[in-house]
């Protein structure tokens, strides 16, 4: 008989044990649990565990530690000017109040290529990051780069354009469609400048100043034609109508050229005017001795007026008188929102009255709040200035100069040159706007 290994039966043994281990009622702990083995359907999937997304920390006011402010070469701080020291310290200051935050001034041509306006276009377009948070701008710049996106509104973050201590003009240079985009810090309106030695006794009438004996330069082939454009306006014409659409009125247009035709009847106007087709060209005239009357800027006065000249306000029309006025703002570039906060509050710190007062003094130009200009130490030229802010409107805007201006140049130089009369003048220059 074949033997069988003790091993065959051990393992015999130990499968019988196990077989009746699955029919006991009860664990047996050394054995343990099995673990069944999961199966898929044919519509389950595997997931790959994803780790959540950082939470994004957005900047705030309080990160801000630098601010850039765009200047004309006017402001320059290293210019060392009474004005320019002015402007340093007041921002000095802000930076103190702020925890030493750095400010950065870079100074920008005045306009064309290079200029404020032109590099806000360029910076926007190529390199955002490097707009700056402040810029100061021209009105007319400033109604531009608003209609452009280059500039943001200050709604709700300013109250101060709600201010009275406002020139009506100064506070409506602030505004562009309801809305606040620029603090005015300087202001600037058309004036007469005059020699008393030559005109001892003021006249208190246009017609009284054209008919008599001192020639008066005035920009005559300027495209705007703000000089004319005022008279106008004293004279009670319109310039849009319902519709917002640029219009001229007949009757006060031709008011306006048989003043200027009486100018040149008297030899007060004369055919030389033609050669100034700006107020820079028509003052320098005046103060090289060339002229002894001028219609030119307050600001022109105040910062390069000879001794022996004097300020007039612009003289009534039908018994009203018109000035035209335009200036300088502070506006808002960051394009980041974050930023604007702390960039309103640097505008608002640079147009304080108290600041203004001196700076505008120093600056040689129109304060832009009434309070700034009283506290100069000249009362007389406060008085005079005064009345000047006081009938002043604000330059009509961009597409409304570009419409109205050239037509109304194009009558005064007909009327200079005798070649129509008033009348016939007045006519054409409607009949043209109404075809543009």
């Amino acid at each position: 008989m074949k033997k069988i290994s003790p091993l065959v039966v051990l393992g015999l043994i130990l499968a019988l044990l196990l077989a009746a281990c699955e029919g006991l009622p009860f664990e047996i702990p050394w054995l343990g649990e099995a673990t069944p083995t999961p199966t898929l359907a044919l519509d389950d999937t595997l997931e790959t565990p994803t780790a959540e997304p950082s939470p994004t920390v957005e900047p705030t006011p309080e990160d801000v530690t630098s601010l850039t402010v765009w200047v004309p070469p006017d402001m320059d701080p290293a210019l060392e000017t009474d004005a320019s020291r002015l402007f340093l310290a007041q921002l000095d200051m802000f930076s103190e109040i702020h925890n030493g935050l750095e400010i950065n001034v870079r100074v920008k041509a005045p306009s064309g290529t290079g200029g404020l306006l032109d590099s806000l276009t360029a910076t926007s377009a190529a390199a955002p990051d490097a707009l700056p948070d402040v810029v100061a701008l021209s009105r007319a710049d400033l109604e531009t780069a608003a209609l452009k996106g280059l500039i943001f509104a200050m709604d709700g973050l300013t109250q101060i354009p709600d201010d009275d201590d406002w020139f009506n003009f100064t506070r409506e240079m602030a505004l562009l469609q309801g809305s606040t985009f620029g603090l005015p810090f300087a202001s600037d309106a058309l004036t007469l400048v005059y020699r008393p030695a030559i005109t001892p006794e003021f006249p208190a009438s246009w017609s009284d100043l054209l008919q008599g004996e001192t020639p008066l330069a005035f920009p005559s082939e300027s495209d705007q034609a703000l000089f004319p454009l005022a008279l106008y306006l004293a004279a009670g014409g319109a310039i849009q109508d319902n519709q917002r659409r640029p219009i001229l009125e007949v009757e006060p247009l031709t008011e306006v050229f048989r003043l200027i035709q009486d100018g040149v009847s008297s030899g007060t106007l004369v055919n030389d005017l033609t050669q100034y087709q700006t107020t820079g060209q028509a003052w320098a005239a005046f103060r090289d001795g060339q002229a002894d009357l001028v219609v030119t800027w307050v600001s022109d006065y105040l910062s390069e007026g000879p001794a022996d000249a004097a300020l007039a306000p612009l003289l009534p029309v039908s018994d009203s008188a018109v000035s035209l006025g335009t200036g300088m703002c502070w506006a808002v570039a960051a394009p980041e929102a974050y930023r604007h906060p702390m960039a309103v509050s640097l505008a608002e710190f640079l147009v304080q009255p108290a600041f203004l007062s001196d700076w505008s003094l120093a600056a040689g130009v129109l304060p832009a709040r009434p309070s700034a200009l009283e506290a100069w130490p000249d009362t007389s030229m406060v008085a005079k200035l005064s009345q000047i802010a006081l009938m002043t409107q604000l330059v009509p805007s961009n597409d409304l100069i570009t419409s109205l201006g050239p037509v109304i140049r194009e009558g005064t130089r007909q009327v200079l040159q005798e070649m129509v009369d008033p009348a016939q003048a007045a006519q054409v220059a409607v009949e043209s706007l109404e075809e543009q």
